[in-house]
């Protein structure tokens, strides 16, 4: 083992550098990568739904609204980041990051459902109360 992180020294020292870092970065991401691509999935549905829901209505599209879009991807991506780290720094004893994604996405998932309702009339939320109470 001494051996091979001589080596590693003698190749280059910039390569540990940016294999360390690398490594320490990733390691941070990792862990919520299924949050931050689930967040950008439910801001895209979003975004689809309320385009579609807006044709529907004749309303305009504006290079505004669809600015918006990422504008909350990055929010919500900096919301995630800050209580993971906070999570990690102060070892918060429950699941916080959990807590905070679940949140984003239950506000999305309901815009999405109220875009649904103003493009089909069909309301989800009793649809699927009707579905469970069988």
């Amino acid at each position: 083992m001494k051996a091979v992180i001589l080596k590693l020294l003698h190749q280059s020292y910039e390569f540990f550098v940016v294999a360390f870092t690398t490594g320490f970065i990733a390691s941070f991401f990792i862990p919520i990568q299924d949050f931050l691509l689930f967040t950008v999935a439910v801001v895209f549905a979003d975004t689809i739904t309320g385009i579609k829901a807006a044709k529907k209505e004749g309303q305009k599209i504006s290079s505004k609204g669809l600015y918006r879009t990422t504008e909350k991807i990055v929010v919500y991506f900096v919301a995630i980041l800050i209580f993971e780290g906070a999570k990690n720094t102060f070892s918060i004893p429950f699941p916080i990051t959990y807590m905070v994604a679940m949140m984003i996405s239950a506000t999305e998932l309901f815009s999405v459902a109220e875009n649904i309702k103003r493009i089909t009339g069909v309301e989800l939320g009793t649809l699927i109360l009707r579905f469970f109470r069988r």
